[in-house]
């Protein structure tokens, strides 16, 4: 179902100037045709069952909830969540009536005949009169005039138990695009056709003199695409915001920090040869949003600020004792297990005896690598939830016959992989 909302008349400006942009430009520009199946990296911030176990340490399958794609674009976030999310009512909504039109038509394409699809400003969204388990909103939130009034329009219609995943532009990351926005602001290329405008980037940065080409990190093979320029160069309402900002504001919106969707790339300790003991007296003592600020102080690399938030008050979830692992089962996220090509791809590691590797979000640097002996380990869970004791002793078979040497060893190799949201135990 496709529905046209009439807009209110509070609709932002930027709300106007965004909906201008994407009905000439709807974004990401992917064939219709492509499917999301292979692109584990991106559904695992899609993923319901991911953020919830994250939240919960609960395996909750998607089943009959109801999610939420905002600011769905070309549709291909939405397809995504579709494919991360089998058996949910998906809802897609989007400013620009030409975008929600093709989103409905890619999914239709997918075979996913029972969304529904609205031309909704996203402050307005309880005018659909729908509470979500999960809401996802990429790349909107940092143009609104007040993103606090985003995360208050999605947690008024956020179910008590559901999560957010939303992000912001870094402010230091992006510092170069903020500035070269405000140069294109200042020859008049914000007053222009889309298309005119992105031409007249590319000639103005193909102008300047190479070492200032250089300073200002321009590849003109990455803006190939008027998108691109779009996106980056000629973005209005473009802001940028740090660690501290975005717990500010939520909790401004009654909402509280729930994780970075890439959080084990955010890791102080990660950017030290070794850490000075001082240093790691003083992060003993940080909270989440210090250490999390102090990554971003040293290291501005994320071009997004990209997280999960859940409702105001819910209790931290303790990490599982060894006791929890020994009693426990684990499988594979079932985002893997769901996937063919991750199933044939690991069966012919195990078959060759080599490493396994593979792009995955919630691993540093995003990418999970598993060695050869490890692989082996990990084989019972291609067959589905698997005993913790069972794999301890498959170790054992495979490898040194001291069981509580070898049980330590898995024991710490299952957290590492669980932290990454590889693995779930239940």
């Amino acid at each position: 179902m496709s529905l046209s909302l009439p807009m209110a008349s509070s609709a932002l400006s930027a709300s106007e100037r965004a909906l201008s942009l994407y009905e000439a430009l709807p974004y990401p520009n992917v064939p219709l045709s492509q499917t999301a199946r292979n692109a584990l990296p991106e559904m695992f911030k899609m993923s319901y069952t991911t953020a919830q176990y994250l939240r919960t340490h609960t395996i909750v399958p998607p089943e009959g909830k109801v999610l939420l794609n905002a600011g769905c674009g070309s549709g291909w976030e939405t397809l995504m969540m579709a494919e991360a999310n089998p058996g949910a009512q998906i809802v897609a909504c989007d400013l620009s009536p030409a975008s929600v039109k093709l989103t409905e038509e890619r999914l239709r394409h997918h075979g996913f005949a029972d969304a529904e699809f609205y031309v909704l400003n996203l402050l307005e969204l309880e005018r659909l009169g729908i509470q979500f388990d999960f809401i996802s909103l990429n790349d909107v939130l940092y143009l609104l005039e007040d993103p606090t009034e985003g995360l208050r329009a999605m947690k008024n219609v956020l179910k008590p138990d559901g999560i957010i995943r939303a992000n912001l532009h870094s402010r230091r990351q992006r510092q170069v695009f903020f500035r070269l926005q405000e140069a294109f602001q200042k020859v008049g290329q914000f007053d222009v056709p889309p298309a005119v405008g992105a031409q007249n980037v590319r000639e103005f940065m193909g102008s300047l003199r190479e070492e200032v080409a250089q300073a200002v990190l321009w590849n003109p093979a990455n803006y190939a695409e008027d998108a691109a320029i779009m996106n980056n160069y000629l973005l209005s309402n473009d802001k940028g915001f740090t660690i501290p900002d975005l717990f500010r504001m939520l909790q401004q919106a009654g909402l509280s920090f729930l994780s970075l969707v890439d959080r084990p790339d955010w890791s102080v300790e990660s950017l030290f040869k070794e850490v000075p003991e001082f240093v790691r007296q003083r992060l003993a003592t940080l909270s989440i949003m210090e250490r999390l600020h102090l990554y971003e102080l040293l290291r501005p690399v994320h071009r997004l600020i990209d997280f999960w938030a859940e409702h105001a008050g819910s209790s931290p979830v303790l990490p599982w004792s060894d006791e929890d692992w020994l009693s426990g089962s684990v499988q594979f996220n079932p985002l893997l297990m769901d996937n063919p090509r991750f199933r044939q791809e690991y069966s012919k590691a195990l078959q060759e005896k080599r490493p396994y590797e593979m792009q995955w979000t919630g691993a540093t640097h995003g990418r999970i690598s598993i060695p050869a002996e490890k692989v082996s380990w990990l084989a019972p869970l291609l067959q589905g939830p698997t005993p913790v004791r069972e794999l301890i002793q498959q170790a054992v078979q495979l490898g040194s016959p001291d069981e509580e040497r070898t049980t330590a060893e898995v024991l710490t190799f299952l957290t590492n992989l669980e932290d990454f949201l590889f693995l779930m135990l239940q």
